[in-house]
């Protein structure tokens, strides 16, 4: 897939993200950098804390996007910026959850059941999936 395209399709799900009810529930923030999204996120409960989710859409939509929770001063990863209870203990870290590129890659790696299809897992569906559980808290 040519990087012309890529960004087309990323564009897209990102905008479907913006527009969303999730995004103004959770008070979500989009920024982008080339083909990665930097979503800022806070627990609804808990607005004093803030977690920087880098999802990285380099190869998409032949491969699912990369989750990864980054510094937020630096974007660069480090253990203590996932929530509690996200970060899958494998490696590569990441969220187990369908529709990200760690999940179909490395944790379900040759899962029938869970075969990428970028049509079956919208970037926002898998966004509010990885968040859904600690975000209300």
């Amino acid at each position: 897939m040519d990087t012309e395209t890529t960004v087309t399709l990323m564009t897209t799900e990102l905008g479907r993200v913006r527009t969303s009810a999730l995004c103004r529930a959770f008070g979500w923030q989009v920024e982008v950098d080339g083909l990665v999204a930097y979503v800022l996120l806070r627990p609804r409960q808990h607005r004093e804390q803030a977690f920087l989710l880098r999802a990285s859409f380099d190869d998409f939509p032949w491969r699912a996007p990369s989750f990864a929770f980054v510094d937020r001063t630096t974007y660069q990863p480090h253990d203590t910026a996932w929530p509690p209870g996200v970060r899958h203990g494998s490696q590569p870290p990441g969220i187990c959850t369908p529709g990200t590129r760690e999940f179909h890659e490395h944790y379900h790696l040759n899962d029938a059941q869970y075969r990428w299809e970028p049509e079956r897992y919208p970037f926002l569906q898998t966004l509010g999936r990885s968040t859904g559980g600690w975000s209300k808290g």
